[in-house]
């Protein structure tokens, strides 16, 4: 009888194992790509304590489209280290930091990055994407 996924024991050193996958997906990058730049920034995946909190924020933010806008835009702000270069800014003459998440994406684009470093799980980002394309769709019918 061959055991499932389910089912499968696991032992100790394969436990022990499992800390090092952990910690290599805590230092986790991806290439998300942008339209509005056509072409791809670098994003860091938020640290668990971030992730749950984005989550919440988005969660509470659900009946405000400004709220949810506020959120994507200050995770994309911190996943993305060269967005807080000095040099970028200044040539965006940006008086906030933060602003030159503004000054690069539109707000479509804004909601669809932050909603795909929230989500981060792979699986997770092509429905990410569906669920805002109808949500979009359906702010603009209305």
């Amino acid at each position: 009888m061959g055991e499932t996924k389910a089912n499968k024991v696991l032992s100790l050193n394969q436990l022990i194992a499992k800390k090092t996958q952990r910690d290599q997906a805590k230092l986790a990058y991806k290439n998300l790509y942008s339209n509005s730049l056509e072409g791809e920034l670098v994003a860091k995946k938020p640290d668990r304590e971030a992730q749950l909190e984005y989550m919440e924020e988005m969660t509470n933010a659900e009946e405000s489209f400004k709220a949810i806008y506020d959120v994507c835009k200050d995770v994309i702000y911190n996943s993305i280290a060269v967005l807080k270069d000095q040099a970028l800014q200044d040539a965006y003459e940006c008086v906030e930091p933060d602003a030159i998440v503004d000054e690069l994406f539109e707000v479509e684009e804004v909601i669809e990055l932050g909603t795909m470093i929230i989500d981060w799980d792979e699986k997770n980002l092509d429905q990410a994407k569906l669920d805002l394309d109808y949500e979009v769709e359906e702010d603009i019918k209305n």
